[in-house]
């Protein structure tokens, strides 16, 4: 997930405070001093006890007639996050959202999360290439009805009436696509949608720019409710920078219906409908009231509670009257985040965006603190240990239908539950993630004889020597959050691997030295240690623990002390001849001013750094001509390890490369070169090739609108490795393969795993023959392979393709 998106985080938040041991302390830091002092800080994941490549599924070891691939998830498991919960009555129906990609249901049959947006079940228009990449604003279970559900993802509202079979988008008269972030600052706060608890045909919908919306015929058609104005932006930069209006359906006494609705407008406050939704007032009032809110929730009496973050308040509302609990009932100032009534007890619990929580028994009158742990559930990815720490990422709370007490959590590593009565001090969290894959993919390497490695956004690196099985850890170690934007690996010693690891919450989270984690593994990904040095490009400061950050990095084919990256920020490149221990900078002629690079943002999924794989101490550097160095655009190439560089290619390999181009160098194959922009939206999407290092380009016929470009295993009777790119073939989007040198393709997949997600990274397996891996945006890692399947079960997160 984007930096940009949060709020703000210390590091001591993700510490479990520990008692104090002086003696040990001490100790501690004299090793780490004297381990600095000698360039060792060696930080660990743990050892796994099995060091081999995952075996192939087929005993072919090459194409045969009638050859099916099957389809995976990478089993890492759990990320987030997880911004928003949704129950009927009767807890049928559970469903989950996410600020990346998609939304899920949980299914009791296979004991697990499941994708609700699938190419299988959402219209035709949207089974397109990277056609629904993006998280679910909004997704609600209409109480009356537990089998239908509304969702709101990229700018439009989907309705289905068969939990998720099948969607439909309404008819023509809809005013989609309207403007949201799933993904922004306020991807926790809701509901942003609503249905009638007695009418699931009623539903309203609050945008941060268009206001609030309201359909009466199931999402048909929609009419603008104009009583109620939009939010307030509260930032001048572009776009909406305000919440969504929240919607709530009045629950009485007992949870009965009165048939009110109240509608949330950040910086204009309350207001109240008694029509269905048709027009809104004012809320009455008396004296102070809240102006913005991020959640809200009805107790058994009909009082409604609801908590702000931004403005760090709790408030309470009856009988026209709004209390501030935080001057009236003396709860702390914190940017409380979430609230839950429990429907069989007098019991109103809040937490805040860490996981500190209170609760009350008596109407709000007094409050009790609740702590909390964390613990990977049962079938869960083991590595969710990592949530028993004092900060506990929430998102959203909801107390169980069904289950007495139980109280669910939306977190920042995925779904968990607590088992909470009326007065207990802890919230025991246990996941129940199993499911669900969300992180944000980077990159993925596999060198030869190792095990792949898939590096992503906040949850570091995993080496994974069983694709099946959930990762126990990550890498480079169990930090609070760790990001890897990219690794590489040489074939001067294929347990090498170097990469660029660097912590996504710059401005926080630095005072362990650990901000950036740059570094190398000996071990195949298993055990790292960071460059003893970062240089300093011009304009920064030494102090600056992001100086030096993120970008793209590359080792040497035939000396591993050989390494050149270029940090992010357009920042000028740096390389080494002595594996970290001193840098020198990467000169390009013709280059001015400080920024000298070109890789302008951090998040950008851009790989335009690559060694030559064949050619030991070549170096290719593409670089897009940002200002004021609009003069270097072009290929440009060192022939002795990032000391010197000539420009060998003048101008755009392809159009509209500045962001997610692809840049990679095949294996045992001297000067042959791939690149594609990896945008979609480009006039020219044609993948390009050179086969004289970088010199010349050719098109690849018939192939474009490709996101990345991978080499696995040569088959049988071949000599140039097999080939596979995420992209369209005569116009045709899906997996493709070409034995042949790009001269013919063969199809692996439409949509893999039914994913309607945006490609990331692809990556192939150098052993094994066929096997292929793929990163996406906002769904973690999936891979294929050929094996003898015959039919798909996405409930159990797999599916099954016949070559084409």
């Amino acid at each position: 997930m984007q930096t940009t998106a949060r709020r703000q985080i210390r590091y001591e938040q993700f510490v479990t405070p520990k008692k104090r041991r002086w003696p040990m302390m001490l100790m501690l830091v004299a090793v780490l001093l004297a381990a600095a002092g000698a360039g060792t800080w060696l930080y660990m994941a743990q050892t796994h006890e099995v060091h081999s490549p995952p075996p192939a599924l087929s005993k072919a070891g090459g194409p045969v007639a009638g050859e099916t691939y099957q389809w995976s998830h990478v089993a890492v498991g759990g990320g987030g996050f997880i911004t928003g919960l949704s129950f009927d009555p009767g807890g049928k129906t559970f469903v989950a959202r996410t600020d990346v990609y998609g939304a899920y249901i949980w299914s009791p049959k296979a004991d697990r999360w499941v994708q609700l947006v699938s190419a299988d079940a959402m219209p035709q228009n949207d089974r397109v290439q990277a056609g629904l990449a993006a998280g679910v604003y909004e997704v609600v279970v209409a109480p009356s009805r537990p089998d239908r559900i509304y969702m709101a993802i990229k700018g439009k509202v989907y309705r289905t009436d068969d939990r998720a079979a099948h969607w439909v988008l309404a008819g023509g008269s809809n005013p989609f696509p309207l403007t949201w972030d799933a993904n922004s600052a306020y991807r926790h706060d809701g509901p942003f949608l609503a249905v009638s608890p007695q009418n699931p045909d009623l539903v309203l919908l609050g945008t941060p720019g268009d206001g609030l919306w309201r359909s009466a015929n199931a999402g048909q058609s929609w009419q603008r409710v104009a009583t109620v104005p939009p939010s307030v932006d509260s930032n001048p930069a572009p776009g909406a920078q305000a919440p969504g209006t929240l919607i709530w359906f009045e629950a009485g006494a007992g949870g009965k219906p009165t048939g009110r609705i109240l509608a949330m407008s950040s910086g204009h406050g309350m207001y109240v409908s008694d029509n269905g939704g048709i027009s809104f007032t004012t809320l009455p009032s008396v004296g102070a009231q809240p102006m913005a809110l991020s959640r809200g929730a009805f107790d058994n009496h009909g009082t409604f509670y609801g908590v702000d973050d931004m403005s760090k308040s709790v408030w309470s509302y009856a009988n026209g009257h709004w209390h501030d609990l935080v001057k009236e009932a003396g709860l702390p100032v914190a940017p409380w985040a979430v609230v839950a009534s429990n429907p069989r007890a007098d019991q109103v619990v809040i937490f805040d965006q860490g996981g500190v929580g209170y609760q009350t028994v008596d109407g709000g009158r007094n409050w009790t603190h609740v702590s909390h742990t964390g613990a990977a559930g049962q079938g869960d990815p083991p590595w969710l240990h990592l949530s028993d720490t004092a900060y506990f990422a929430t998102g959203d709370i909801r107390f169980d239908p069904v289950v007495p007490n139980r109280l669910w959590v939306a977190a920042g590593t995925g779904v968990f539950y607590a088992d909470l009565a009326p007065g207990a001090s802890v919230a025991g969290w246990t996941s129940q993630t199993r499911g669900i894959e969300e992180l944000v993919a980077n990159d993925i390497v596999q060198p030869p004889g190792q095990s792949p490695i898939f590096g992503g956004w906040d949850f570091g690196m995993h080496v994974k020597d069983d694709l099946t099985a959930f990762s126990t850890t990550f890498a480079p170690n169990e930090r609070g959050l760790m990001s890897v934007p990219q690794m590489d690996w040489s074939p001067a010693d294929p347990n090498f691997v170097v990469t660029n690891a660097s912590d996504a919450r710059m401005g926080c989270c630095w005072e362990d030295g650990n901000a950036v984690m740059a570094g190398y593994s000996m071990d195949g990904g298993r055990h790292w240690k960071k460059f003893t040095t970062l240089p300093t490009p011009p304009g920064q400061k030494d102090s600056d623990p992001w100086r030096m950050s993120f970008g793209t990095i590359a080792v040497s084919s035939g000396n591993i002390d050989n390494i050149v990256w270029e940090p992010a920020f357009n920042r000028m490149p740096f390389y080494t001849t002595d594996r970290g221990k001193s840098w020198k900078p990467v000169v390009l002629e013709g280059q001015v001013g400080d920024n000298t690079g070109s890789f302008a943002q951090m998040w950008y999924q851009r790989k335009t750094l690559t060694s030559d794989k064949a050619d030991p101490g070549v170096f290719y550097l593409y670089h897009s001509g940002e200002a004021p160095n609009l003069a270097l655009m072009g290929l440009w190439q060192s022939r002795d390890g990032g000391a010197n560089w000539r420009r060998v290619y003048g101008g755009e390999i392809a159009p509209s490369g500045n962001m997610a181009a692809k840049l990679r160098s095949v294996p045992g194959h001297a000067g042959h070169l791939f690149f594609t922009s990896a945008f979609l939206n480009a006039g020219d999407t044609g993948l390009r090739r050179s086969t004289d290092g970088g010199t010349t380009w050719n098109v690849v016929a018939h192939v474009d609108h490709v996101d990345d470009i991978a080499f696995g295993k040569a088959a049988p009777g071949k000599t140039y490795p097999t080939i596979f790119i995420s992209g369209r073939v005569f116009g045709v989007y899906g997996v493709w393969r070409s034995l042949d040198n790009a001269v013919s393709w063969q199809q692996l997949a439409e949509f893999p795993l039914g994913s309607l997600d945006q490609v990331t990274a692809v990556a192939a397996d150098p052993d094994v023959f066929g096997r292929v891996y793929l990163g996406y945006t906002g769904s973690g890692w999936i891979w294929g392979e050929p094996a003898p399947c015959r039919q798909s079960d996405l409930t159990r997160g797999r599916s099954c393709f016949t070559v084409k």
